[in-house]
């Protein structure tokens, strides 16, 4: 999605009968929230891989593209026939992304995963046990965080191997796994190693003991008082020569939500309040920042999604394109892209080659 955003011509190639995500609930006139969240700036075609002519059309892409992005089980584009070794015969200078649960080696390449197993095996789930309630059950991030940063990841790996291949004319192979990439954004595991404790857990025990969360008259402000200059405004600010859990909180409660975080921001204390989805929707800084945008859908018509996160001084990224109806764009990919002829196009329906 960001690459498309950024200007590059994706396309998204699905079965036939379609990519399951587009039946993620609830659907909404048909179409699922996930997939038009994520399927933006994409060109979608069907094609089916297991019959040899569909076979055949995708060794035609790969000869014309830059980046093939695959998250299968491990083997199975070997299975296919679209193995690494037949990509880079057909295209030298072809970058090939695999993103799957715990990579193409070690003793758990074989093991399929989705979001919650990656999040459980990485150790993030015991994490957020950890840092909401230390003796009660695991618990998952309310985002399927373990599917966008191995997403992300691959997107570092990808734009540093199109470089590569700019200065030495050779795609590579690039192997992300979900587990990898949760860990190694996990900077708990340093704490762990060397101090025996976790990032939070620190943060609570060692003289941050009043950052956090407070509720004021109407709702819930967050801020941070490290030890040091921060937390000498907050004294000032507020009168205080201790500081306690009971007497933050009396201060806050006795304020409105807006009127503390004026008051904290004006004085230099990191803090902001605890938006709900629909302020953050109406949040005049975010709109200031455009990150939300509006999307004209086919089906759904005029809808709101999130903008581009990234702001460059000389090009602008675009996710305003809408995800792809099934098959939508199997005309112009084959025919301008490809080649293939009407007649030929329609052969290939009949077949079910698309």
């Amino acid at each position: 999605m960001f690459l498309g955003a950024m200007g590059a011509e994706v396309i998204k190639i699905e079965p036939p009968w379609g990519d399951m995500t587009r039946m993620f609930p609830p659907l909404v006139k048909g179409v699922s929230p996930y997939f038009a969240f994520l399927d933006r700036c994409k060109m979608g075609i069907t094609l089916n891989l297991k019959n040899p002519k569909g076979l055949e059309i995708f060794k035609e892409l790969v000869k014309v593209s830059d980046v093939v992005v695959e998250n299968f089980s491990p083997g199975t584009m070997d299975d296919l026939g679209l193995g690494w070794e037949t990509l880079r015969e057909l295209n030298p200078g072809i970058v090939f992304a695999s993103i799957s649960g715990f990579g193409q080696t070690g003793p758990w390449s074989n093991r399929r995963s989705f979001d919650p197993i990656a999040q459980a095996a990485s150790g993030y789930m015991w994490l957020m046990r950890d840092t909401i309630d230390p003796e009660g059950p695991p618990q998952l991030a309310p985002e399927a965080i373990a599917d966008t940063i191995p997403g992300f990841t691959a997107l570092i790996g990808i734009l540093a191997a199109l470089i590569y291949r700019n200065r030495t004319g050779r795609g590579q192979r690039i192997d992300v796994a979900q587990m990898d990439a949760m860990i190694a954004v996990s900077q708990s595991f340093s704490f762990w190693t060397l101090a025996g404790t976790t990032f939070r857990r620190a943060a609570r025990e060692r003289g941050v003991m009043v950052s956090g969360c407070y509720k004021a008259k109407d709702g819930y402000v967050m801020f941070s008082l490290p030890p040091g200059r921060i937390t000498d405004w907050f004294k000032e600010l507020t009168q205080m020569e201790e500081l306690t859990w009971d007497s933050v909180a009396e201060w806050v409660g006795e304020r409105k939500m807006e009127e503390v975080v004026e008051l904290l921001s004006k004085a230099g204390i990191p803090v902001a309040p605890v938006n709900d989805l629909d302020s953050v929707l109406g949040n005049e800084h975010a709109k200031a920042r455009k990150m939300f945008i509006k999307v004209n859908h086919p089906t759904l018509g005029e809808t709101t999604e999130p903008g581009f996160p990234i702001k460059f001084s000389e090009t602008e990224g675009d996710l305003t394109t809408p995800a792809p109806l099934l098959g939508q764009y199997n005309m112009e990919v084959l025919s301008r892209v490809l080649g293939y002829d009407k007649e030929q196009i329609e052969e290939f329906r009949k077949e079910g080659v698309i």
